[in-house]
């Protein structure tokens, strides 16, 4: 590894497949390189397993949050996660003029927040964009317009 200490480990040779297919058991397992040494791991139920060497005792600790949240982009681009999680929709400022839906949800390990007014998503910070991927964005954005047009549909229904 570089000897500076803030540089993103580059992932290289990614690889993954199907381990103890059609058994209880059965997982993928995943392996990469980073400046030569080999690592291996399995992601079962959207969580990384790590095999011997866990990346913290060649590369550091401080890099393991960065590898992790590549290993997860790229699983997701392999159509093998669902990097999108506990996404929470909740009135905010009830019977207010300026009622709107608030949101939280998870993705790679990271919360995010905003509102949705009028059609429009507006995010607090972080702002999903600096960290994240376009196509992944986009797609958390789908997904909260989808659950609010969900909510909608269930609050007419109950009127």
């Amino acid at each position: 590894m570089p000897d500076n200490k803030n540089a993103k480990p580059k992932l290289e040779d990614f690889e993954v497949e199907t381990v103890f297919e059609n058994r209880v058991h059965e997982r993928l397992a995943f392996t990469f390189k980073i400046d030569g040494d080999e690592f291996k791991g399995h992601f079962h139920e959207d969580e990384i397993f790590w095999l011997h060497p866990h990346p913290k005792q060649l590369i550091g600790e401080c890099k393991v949050a960065t590898i992790e949240a590549n290993i997860y982009s790229l699983m997701g681009h392999y159509g093998f996660s669902k990097e999108i999680t506990e996404l929470e929709l909740k009135p905010a400022f009830e019977d207010r003029i300026h009622e709107r839906q608030q949101f939280s949800l998870q993705v790679q390990g990271e919360e995010y927040k905003g509102f949705v007014h009028e059609g429009e998503i507006q995010w607090f910070h972080p702002q999903p964009r600096q960290k994240l991927e376009d196509e992944l964005v986009q797609a958390m954005e789908s997904e909260i317009h989808e659950k609010v047009a969900e909510q909608e549909q269930n609050s007419k229904d109950e009127n």
